[in-house]
Order: C-alpha cells, then structure tokens, then sequence
C-alpha cells in the first residue's frame, strides 16, 4: 500500500533557493582565495630581459609583475643610470638583489611593500670615509675653454658645495673618495663626475633646454628654472625672422603681457609700448630701457613734422613730437631682449621701471677662429588693404541728396564756373568733370615701397681677449608718390679682455647710427580717402601740377579750386638723426668669490631738420603775397650713468648666496631749438636761416634731469629647491622738491621648485614645477623737470622798457609734489611636462598705482590755468599671462616646436576721492579704465526724422545730448585679450616659421573720421564716403543705423557710434629659409651659407571697417605688407 503525500508550494523552492545562494557565496570565496594566492605566485615569478634602460623603469616594470609597492626617498635612485637586466621566473628578492647590485642601496620586504634605502654605514666604515675625504680642486670652463664664474659644485645626494672664483677654480672640502660632483652653470647642461683630489678642466655644454638657457636681469644673469621675477625673452634668431627697422616691433605677439602697437607705416614711425597696462591717468607710460646696460631715451625728441606719428609721450616744453628712438638701433646688432614685468625684477631699477623694463643685449665676440657673416635681403612693401569708397555717381548723389536733405537749392554746374557762380563747398558740383572717376588710394597709396638692407660683421679672438666688428645699411622707401626714403648706416664694436689670471675683466662696447629722413611732411592716407572721386587730374597736360582755376568775378584772375596733394612734394623735409651708444665695464675679483665692478655708459642722440616751403609750394594765384618759409629743427639728447657695484658670492653648505651692492649716478640732459623762417629771396637759399629777413624761435626746450640711487639684492637658494630674492633702493630724482627727492622702493621674490622635492621623484609625466610669487614698490617720476619751481618765459611783445626782452610767469610752483607709488603683487606658476618638451607659464598679477600725479585747475584770478599736484586717485591693473611652449616633434630630420602666449588684461580707476568736484569728472569714472572715454549712447536713427537719437542721462531720446550731463558711456581702449601663435618647422635643410598675432579690443569707428558726411571743401580736401553710406536714411519710414547725409555737423564723434570692433587675427610674420649643402660650402669657402624668404603683416583677417586695426586710423598709413629674400653667409 503506498501512501501519497500532498506537495505544498513554495517549501522546496525557498530551500533550493537558500542552498543554491550558499553554494553561490562558497564558490566566489573560494575563487577569489584561489586567484589571490595564484596571483602571489605567479607574481613573485619575475621575468625581464631589458639592455641600457634607467633603474626606475626597471623597478616600474618589477612592481607591475610582482604586485608590490615601492617606496624609497627621492634622489637616491639614480636617474642617468642605465642597467641591463636579465631575470627569468626570479623571486622579488632575486630581482632586487640584481638591480641593486653595486649600489650603497639596502631593501627590505614587509608584506607587499619593499622599501629601497641608503645602506647605513658602519662605525668603521664612517672612520675610514673620514681619513679618506679629500678636498677637491679644479677649473670648470666653456665649450671654448673660458672660465665660468659662479659655477656651483654639489655632491650629489650629500652635503658640501663650493662655487667657481673669477677664474672658474674651485675648492670643494671634505668630499668622499669616489662621491659624484654635479657641476652646473646657467645656460649650460648639468655635468657629473667622481670626486678627486685633482679634477682637473672640466668643460660643460650648452644647454638645448628653454629652462637653463641664460635671461639677462638687471645687474646680472638668471634662467628661467632659477627665477623668481617674471622675465620673458626674446632671442636674435626671432628678430633676424622679421624684415623690421626697429627691434620693438619683433616683440610683437611673442610676449605675454607685453602690447606693441605701430602708429603708422612709415619708416621710424612710433610704436606704443605698454607693459602690464597703463599706471598713471595722466603721465609717462614707457617702461625703462637699457640696452646694455646703459639707460636709452624712450622720449621723442620735438619734431617739427608729426607725420611719423607718436611714440607715448615727448620732452616737457616740446609742442610736439613723432618718430621712435628705438629706429637708430640696428635690430641686426641685438643678441637678445629681455622683457622684465613685476616688482622683483625691477624694483632694483627704482622709478624708472615703474611702467616696466627692456633690457637689450648687442652682440659680442667669442673665441675661436676669426670669421665674416654677411647678410643681405631685398624686397618691397604695399598696402595691405584698401576701403571700398564711393565712385563719382555715387558720390554725386549723395552730394546731391545732402542738399535736399537740408531744403537747400542743389548747385548746377555753370557753362563758365567763376567764382561767382561756385565757391569752395561746392566745387565737386559746379567745377569739376561730372563724369571723371578716380581712384586716389591706388594714386596715392599705390606705390611699392623699396626695402634694402646689408649688414656685415667680422668677430673672432683667443681665450683672453674677443672682439666683434660690424657695419650695415639700410634703405626703405614709402607707397606714397616721390622719392622719398629712410636711409641708414650704421656701425658697431665690442672687445672683451680677460686677464691671464681671470681676474680682471674688461669690456667696451660702441654702437654708431646715422640716419637720413626724406619724407613728406604729410601723410597722404587721409587725402587718398576723402578727395572726391572726381577731383580734377594731378598733372596738366605739359606735367605741371594742375590747381584746376577758374576766373574771379571781374574775369582778370585766376582762382585755385584743386589743393593739388603733390604740391606738398614741391616741398621738401629732411631729418639727419644721429645716435651713439657707448658702454664701459670694469671689474676686478679682490678675493675668490668677491668682485668690484664699475660701469660707465653714455648716449647722444641728435637730429637736424629742415622742412623747406619754396614758392612754387602754394596755389600760383596766392605766390605774390605769399614768402618762402623753412623750418630749422635741432635737437640733442645726452646722457651719461655710472654705477660702480660690489658682487659677492658664496656657498653655504647645500645653500648659495649672492649679494649685490651698487650706486647709480645719472644725468640726461636736452636741447632743442626750433627757428621759423621767411622772407627769402630765392628758393636756392632756404637751407640758410641767415638768408631769412624774418627768422623766429618758434619752440625752446632745454632741460637737465639728475638720478642718483643706491640699491642692493639678496638672493638665497637651498638646493635649488627654494630661492627667495630681496632688492632695495633709495631713488632721489631732480623733479621733486628737496624735502620730496628721495624714496625708498622694495620688493621680495620668492619660487619653491617643487618637482625638486623627494616626493616628486615618482611624478612620470610631470618634469619641471616651480611657483613663484612678488610683492615690492615701484615709484614713477615721468612729470615734466623743475615743475617744483616756478617757470618763466621770455616776451618779446609789450617790452616795458627800451625794447629790452621781459619775461612773465608761466608755470606755477609746487614745492610739495610727490613720488607716484606702484604696488605690485603677482604669483604664477611654471610647468614642464614629457622631460620639458612641453613648458607652460600662468601668472597673475595685481598691481595698484596710487599719488597720482596731475594738472589742477586754479582760479583764473592766479593768472596760471593749472599746477601739478598728488591727487588721492588709485589705478589697478590686473591680469592672467599664459605661454605654453611644446617641442611636438623632436627627429634627426624633422622638428616642430610651438609656442603660444594669452594675456587678459584688466585696467580701472579703483578709487578717486572728490572726483565729483573736480574737473575730473567729466572725462573719468570710478570703475571705469584709467583711460576711459566717455561718450553719449546712441538710440539709433530716427525713422521720422532721419536724425541719431541719443540717451540722456534720465533715459530721454534726444537728438541734442548735453555734453556734461549726457556722457553716460564708457569706451574702453584697452584690448579685453591679446597675444601670438608661433610655430617653428625644420625639415633636413629646409626651415619654416610663422607668427599669428591676436587682438580682441574695440577702435574708433571709421565714421568718426567724418564729422560732416556729404559735405565738401576744397580748402582741406574731403568729401567721398565709403560706400556702406549708400544705407544711410533718405526717406520717412527708413530703418538703418546711418543718418541722413548733411552738410551739417552731428554727434556720431562722441558717441558709441563712433566706435566698433577693431579685433584681428594677423599672419604677422613668415619666414622660410634653406641651407645649402655642406659639400656645397666646403667647394665654395664657406663656413655656412642660407637664404631665406621672409614675410611681414601678410595677412589680416577682421571686421575693422577702416584700413588697418592696429593704429585704427584712416589719417595715418597702416603697417606694410613687407616681403623679402636675402642670404646669410658666414665664411
């Protein structure tokens, strides 16, 4: 009998369920012990067949297959050491032993971590290393066997550390038997050797890496690795790339932090140099320039011609000024600049590197055999774009329209114009060929400009004494019509000497431009851009220059109705600049590591100018009662500085300490007369102011301005691991009062390079890391001289007794004035990745410029309009520099390397008490930048009326805004970002470079250039618009953003209308060269031979309405585009 049981669901399943979760649970316990215990195995098994790879990948390989950890102490695994491994299935403690084996090196293995360290000597080990130190001697020199002073000598991974005397020996004390030395030197590779009595002459190389590679400071040398200011550098090679006559403008687009600006395209035009941005509202913005070691005007000289436009600011007295000092240096001649922005790198300079400094290295000599490098290149230069303008029907309507526009008669072209029936705001209507059409930007901006330079240079010398011998010329034309020319010849020397027994170094350097100018004293930019389309042709038909006449009322004379631009030709203007540069370096080392030096250095810079006005120079009806005049312009500018210094160096067990101590004692000292002449009988005597029957000084200045100083630097370095830099200096400056002369400035510079630490050993990527910071003072002093005092001027009207010349006050005194005072604080951070192929640099600086210096009204009952006094008004500038800089491709036949640098600046006036009461108020605003223009905001146009609407300052629409009370819009001219992008391709012999500059800013809009749009005078020839004045309102019921043409005036200028975006993106340089085979140079007898095209402003890419972005003007010629080619041989 067989009994059934019920089945009752979901009892078993739950079992199963709970045995299957058990089994499940086991099973991954037991797995996971199994793999862990066959893990340890099979990574205890280590397997490595590896030749002349570094111990550190050995042991990276080592921890990957055994799974231990690895710790050890930085520095104590030799990084250059190259081992050869070959283990099969070996233990952990198999492999280790191998590795080690040969080194002072103990591990020890404590569970799955193995900790590699030195091997503790024992009692009788330490006595035998004791009587075994030695003291080690030698000589450490350069690639050519010269002795290199302040080489630093460190055991490694020890303590002891010496530094080379004026002669490169040292003594390093105490050192091991056996330990190894490293040796370095800036700007040259690292080098290791054994410890031994007598080292003998050990020799370093150059270093190939951006970071050791030498940076002049001021007073002295650094690298990058070793700085604590922010230094950035240019070197020749990068200005050799550029076709350009002043070294300033190859800064462009490669410094961070630095805006270079041309003002005009003409040869020695000015160029605007900002560092950091803008400190004082209303005085000099230069930063300090020394070229080698000698201070160099940044001053324009007073200049009876501005056509060349201006460089920032100009000699107190001089009522004008254009032109660029920097044109009289031959940029051929330069070995390096250096570009010096916060306050550790110039507070030692005092108040002359308030606005930042530029250092500028000539060439030298250097030892070897003598040789000869000569270069030469030839090209042309051209406008780089045009503006589209108006043809003559075009222009002829809208001539028209602006009559209508304004229920005036439209004037009709007369049978027989005469003055009577036409006049001078009328003449393109009533005179002139209705169906002419004329191009005047290609008559005259069409031109090509010639460009010519040569340069040659002759160096060579023994191991005691170098020298270098150079000459050059250089010849540039303008697209302007005539001939018209910059030429210049320069020449140049240096000799260094050294003693036999090092210690006495001297140096004497000389550098020598003359410089002619023929230009034209007008720019013909504006004209080419304004004259009617048809005006009358420039030359009558038997090719003299047509004035286009027309009869008087009585019929009898002639009158002018054509102001003829190449009568400005007629005319001539010469400018012969002269400017020398000398320089003077002593010193002598008293003791090993203690040096006297004493340095003297003088420029004269002098020019002459004539500007003769013959008679044939004024419309022919107008030449009977008109004189012939010349202007006699002469200018000289000296200086002279001396600055004896002390040196000190010395090592302090793993520390280096460097002590500088000096003076300055400078004065500088201008002239400058300008003669106005007349009257002359003949146009063949007015080159000779005695030949004048009226000759008048027109313009007088001389000054003379005194600096003296004393000043020190302190610079302490712990292992190249940490390094902090103290300056100080007492500046006294004639411009101030007695009880103001002197001021005290500072500053503290500090950088830990923490890839230097034992912890960064083990960083794979990461090659190089340093962070630095800077706190000091800065003073400024740019105001005119003796403004302490009260100025008189001579009269030479009202004589009050005998006709004997009175004088009568001109400026008031202020015995009270002040330093401006900059504050500067600035911290970044530099990085080198991949073993340095990749180094990038950000910083931030914040800097605060307080006392401000500026005019203050007074009360007209003083008989003066203004003093110059300290005002409480502080302005900030702050910013973020970026340079990255990758070596992408590095082979024996291809290289390409890139560099790129991004500042974004920010300028404000932070703060400015009382503003509101003074006459400040109406052009500045607390908030806005130092150098805010304020303006009205526009509403657009008016479809009704046809007329710009206006903001006021409650909101209002207006036609007519208030100009005090109306301005309630900031343009700001200062770029929101800018910066460059550089590349450098070398492929065998062949070698490519190119150069992006950027520029986000906003510029005066071209329509400011046209205050009266459809009007027209032949007195200051104007009249054609550009054509996008095709939109502008003609009808009720239009809707654009042009008004309606007017031979009336209108608010545009001063409002936002007036500005627009004035960014670009520019190839600014291209240059491609070639060197030819050296079987080719041995057959021909050369050292080196290299041609080269090369290529400057190519290409412009921008929404700028206006010809150029740059100098955003159509009153001035832009920037060239310039090409070349040429040949450098060395033989």
């Amino acid at each position: 009998m067989y009994q059934y049981y019920t089945k009752k669901p979901g009892i078993t399943n739950l079992l199963y369920h709970k045995i299957w979760l058990i089994m499940r649970l086991t099973t991954v316990i037991l797995l996971a012990c199994l793999m862990q215990v066959t893990a340890s195995t099979f990574g205890q098994q280590i397997t490595l067949n590896q030749r002349n790879v570094s111990m550190k990948s050995v042991l990276k390989e080592i921890r990957k297959q055994s799974g231990y950890d690895f710790f050890y102490e930085g520095g104590i695994i030799p990084s250059n050491r190259q081992v050869n491994v070959s283990l099969r299935e070996a233990s952990i403690d198999e492999a280790l032993k191998a590795v080690l084996s040969g080194l002072p090196l103990t591990y020890e293995i404590n569970a799955r971590n193995v900790t590699i360290k030195k091997q503790e000597k024992s009692f009788f080990d330490k006595l035998e290393a004791f009587f075994a130190a030695i003291d080690v001697a030698g000589r450490v020199v350069d690639e050519v066997g010269q002795p290199l002073p302040g080489a630093t000598i460190k055991v490694k991974n020890g303590k002891g550390t010496a530094i080379t005397g004026s002669d490169g020996r040292f003594l390093l004390k105490n050192a091991d038997l056996g330990a190894m030395l490293v040796i370095t030197y800036l700007g040259h590779k690292p080098k290791e050797v054994k410890a031994a009595a007598n080292l003998g002459t050990v020799a370093l190389e150059l270093s190939d890496n951006l970071l050791d590679q030498v940076q002049v400071q001021a007073y002295g040398v650094t690298s990058k690795r070793l700085s604590t200011g922010n230094i950035s550098s240019v070197k020749a090679e990068d200005i050799a790339k550029q076709p350009v006559s002043n070294s300033l403008l190859a800064l462009a687009g490669r410094v961070p932090g630095l805006a270079i600006t041309q003002t005009t395209g003409l040869p020695n035009s000015g160029v605007t140099v900002r560092i950091q941005g803008i400190n004082s509202i209303g005085r000099g913005q230069d930063p300090f320039f020394v070229v080698d070691g000698v201070p160099f005007t940044s001053q324009v000289m007073p200049t009876i011609s501005t056509v060349l436009g201006s460089s920032g600011s100009f000699y107190t007295g001089a009522v004008q000024g254009s032109g660029n000092p920097f044109s009289f240096i031959n940029p051929a001649d330069i070995e390096s600049i250096e570009v010096l922005k916060d306050a550790d790198a110039t507070s030692i300079y005092g108040a002359r590197a308030a606005n930042g400094a530029i250092l500028i290295t000539t060439k030298k000599g250097k030892s070897g055999k003598s040789g000869v490098d000569v270069s030469f290149q030839n090209g042309w230069g051209a406008m780089p774009s045009r503006m589209e303008m108006m043809n003559t029907e075009q222009y002829l309507t809208m001539r028209r329209q602006a009559y209508v526009n304004n229920g005036a008669v439209v004037p009709q072209r007369p049978v027989s114009p005469t003055s009577a029936n036409s006049n001078t705001s009328n003449y393109d209507l009533t005179v002139y060929d209705q169906n002419r059409n004329t191009d005047w930007q290609k008559e005259l901006l069409g031109g090509t400009a010639q460009y010519m330079d040569g340069q040659v240079a002759v160096s060579g010398g023994g191991l005691n004494t170098t020298f270098r011998v150079n000459g050059g010329y250089h010849r540039e034309t303008t697209v302007f019509p005539g001939d018209l020319s910059d030429t210049k010849g320069s020449v140049g020397f240096s000799i260094n000497h050294i003693s036999p027994n090092s210690k006495f170094r001297f140096q004497i350097s000389g550098n020598y431009m003359d410089d002619k100018n023929n230009l034209v004293t007008t720019d013909f930019t504006n004209l080419a851009i304004s004259l009617a389309p048809n005006s009358p042709a420039l030359y009558k038909a038997d090719g003299t220059l047509n004035w286009e006449p027309i009869f008087n009322t009585a019929g009898t004379d002639s009158l002018s109705t054509f102001q003829n631009p190449l009568a400005r030709l007629v005319g001539s203007y010469t400018n012969k600049t002269r400017n020398l540069i000398g320089n003077t370096v002593i010193s002598y080392s008293l003791l090993h590591n203690l040096e006297i030096k004493a340095t003297f250095g003088y420029t004269n810079l002098a020019s002459d100018e004539i500007s003769k006005s013959p008679i044939t120079y004024n419309q022919p009806e107008l030449r009977a009662t008109s004189q012939r005049r010349s202007t006699f312009g002469n200018g000289t500018f000296q200086s002279w500085v001396v600055e004896p210094q002390i040196n000190y160096k010395i090592s302090l067990g793993s520390s280096r300490l460097e002590a500088l101590l000096g003076s300055t004692f400078q004065q500088n000292t201008m002239n400058s007369v300008h003669l106005a002449a007349s009257g002359f009988n003949s146009d063949e005597v007015l080159g000779d102011p005695l030949a004048a029957t009226t000759l008048r000084i027109s313009n007088s200045v001389a000054n003379i301005y005194r600096y003296s100083a004393i000043f020190g630097r302190l610079n302490y370095n712990y292992q190249n691991k940490y390094i902090i830099n103290l300056t100080g200096r007492r500046d006294a400056s004639s411009r101030f009062g007695p009880a103001n002369r002197s001021q005290n400035f500072g500053a503290v510079g500090a950088a830990w390079l923490f890839t230097n630490e034992s912890w960064a050993e083990n960083f794979s990527v990461l090659s190089f890391g340093k962070l630095h910071a800077s706190y000091g003072t800065t003073g400024n002093d740019q105001i005119g001289d003796y403004q302490y005092l009260t100025k008189y001027t001579p009269t030479t009207y009202n004589n009050p007794y005998q006709g004997a010349t009175a004088i009568s006050p001109r400026e008031h005194s202020n015995p009270n004035l002040q330093w401006e005072l900059t504050k500067k604080l600035q911290g970044g951070i530099n990085l080198g990745f991949l073993d340095d192929r990749i180094l990038a640099d950000i910083g931030y600086y914040y800097n605060r410029s307080g006392n401000q210096l500026l005019s203050y009204v007074l009360p007209s009952l003083t008989g003066f309009a203004t003093v110059t006094r300290n005002f409480p008004a502080i302005v900030q500038n702050t910013g973020w520099e970026v340079a990255i800089t990758s070596s992408n491709i590095r082979s024996d036949n291809f290289t390409w390397t890139t560099s790129v640098n991004f500042t974004i600046p920010r300028n404000k006036l932070a703060s400015f008490p009382g503003i509101e009461n003074s006459t400040y108020a109406r052009g500045l605003a607390v908030g806005a930048p130092a150098n805010v223009i304020k303006m009205y905001k526009s509403a657009g146009v008016d479809p009704k009326t046809g007329l710009y609407q206006f903001y006021s300052a409650t909101g209002a629409l207006v036609t007519a805004p208030s100009s005090t009370t109306d301005r309630i819009h900031y343009y700001d001219p200062n770029p929101r970002f800018f910066g460059g992008f550089q590349n450098s391709l070398t492929y065998k012999r062949f070698s490519l470079d190119f150069l992006f500059e950027f520029k986000k800013q906003t510029g005066p809009n071209v329509r400011t250039a046209y205050t009266f749009p459809g009007s027209f005078s032949s007195v200051s020839p104007s009249g054609n618009l550009p054509v996008y004045f095709l939109d502008a309102w003609r009808q009720e019921g239009d809707v654009t953003d042009i008004q309606k043409v007017s031979t009336g005036g209108r608010a545009i200028n001063d409002s936002d209308l007036g500005f627009g975006d004035a960014s670009y993106i520019r190839l600014k340089n291209v240059s491609l060269s070639w060197t030819i085979p050296a079987n080719w140079q041995k057959a021909a007898g050369l050292q080196n031979c290299r041609l080269f095209a090369q290529g400057q402003n190519l290409l412009t890419i921008t929404n700028y309405m206006g010809l150029d972005p740059e100098n955003a003007s159509i009153s001035a010629l832009p920037p060239l585009r310039v090409c070349t080619i040429g040949a450098q041989i060395g033989f």
